[in-house]
């Protein structure tokens, strides 16, 4: 599995490219960006889907543009339909589209490996990680960062409620799981336990 990352737009949130045998997801485009499409282009990779791991507009605004471009499904988290379909919320003045709205439980395929969809609430109610147990990586959108947590003041937002998906992310996954947050540098669950200032365990 190869990983590429792209930091995007004045909100400086990842974007990744994840593949394998020239399949590949698109996981929280929050802008239009020709380097996506020139890296996707010169590397031979075939889109499969979009996945947002939450719905504010700094991890969604480049979904319609890729949608379009590939012809591919996007999927989002149930919790947060608010944020796809109401342009109050998500200030884009259109809906998002996303083709399945999903939740915990709900496993996503590319090429032969398996992504396993959490819910993770907090940072937004339907804030979700996904995780290949294979490879151990987790992209966690804006719910574990390194040494931070994502802010909790924005609405449907709640601390308790993104402290408890934290130490539930603490059970789920072992020590040396990478985690690719959806902005600054990738951590560790290990690394986090010990060092994360909001949440130790």
């Amino acid at each position: 599995m190869e990983i590429k990352r792209f930091v995007l737009s004045n909100y400086q949130s990842n974007c990744y490219i994840v593949y394998q045998n020239k399949k590949a997801m698109i996981i929280d485009p929050g802008d239009q960006s020709e380097k996506i499409v020139e890296y996707i282009n010169e590397n031979n990779l075939e889109v499969v889907f979009i996945y947002a791991t939450h719905g504010h507009v700094d991890h969604v605004a480049g979904i319609k543009y890729f949608k379009d471009l590939y012809q591919v499904k996007t999927y989002a988290p149930k919790k947060d339909e608010i944020w796809f379909t109401n342009p109050m919320y998500n200030r884009l003045g259109y809906d998002i589209p996303v083709d399945t709205y999903i939740s915990e439980g709900v496993q996503l395929k590319l090429d032969d490996l398996i992504f396993d969809i959490y819910d993770t609430p907090g940072h937004s109610k339907g804030g979700t990680v996904i995780y290949n147990d294979k490879y151990k990586v987790c992209f966690s959108g804006d719910t574990l960062f390194r040494q931070t947590i994502g802010r909790t003041d924005l609405p449907f937002g709640n601390f308790e409620e993104i402290k408890q998906s934290i130490l539930k992310m603490y059970d789920l996954f072992d020590d040396q799981v990478k985690l690719y947050p959806g902005h600054g540098i990738s951590t560790t669950i290990g690394f986090e336990k010990v060092n994360n200032m909001y949440v130790k365990k």
